[in-house]
């Protein structure tokens, strides 16, 4: 795991829950601080969104500090796929649009 992915998910706790603000470590023990399975889902949403990943359903019960955070998102880092149109609909072109600038006899 990165030193800049376990700072980005320690700032993400702090931001999802403020009473921790300046609190949180490495290690923090998540339950301790009576952050459930649904606070742990909305962590994993946030960094989907921050680390443009998808972290596998399957780990979720795993992520039980900002540090396992940080390992999900690192080992969701390592098996991501590209990123295209199919998951970005503004990366779509618009054919019709386009369709006179792509004629073969407009080409320089």
């Amino acid at each position: 795991m990165t030193h800049d992915t376990l700072a980005r998910c320690i700032a993400l706790v702090e931001r999802e829950v403020p009473r921790l603000q300046g609190r949180v470590t490495a290690d923090l023990d998540l339950a301790a601080h009576d952050l459930d399975s649904l606070d742990v889902m909305a962590f994993a949403v946030e960094a989907e969104d921050v680390f443009q990943v998808l972290i596998d359903d399957s780990v979720l019960d795993t992520i039980t500090s900002p540090r396992t955070l940080a390992e999900a998102v690192d080992a969701a880092l390592r098996t991501a796929r590209p990123r295209g149109p199919s998951d970005n609909p503004a990366l779509y072109r618009d054919a019709d649009a386009d369709g006179e600038a792509q004629a073969p006899e407009d080409a320089a």
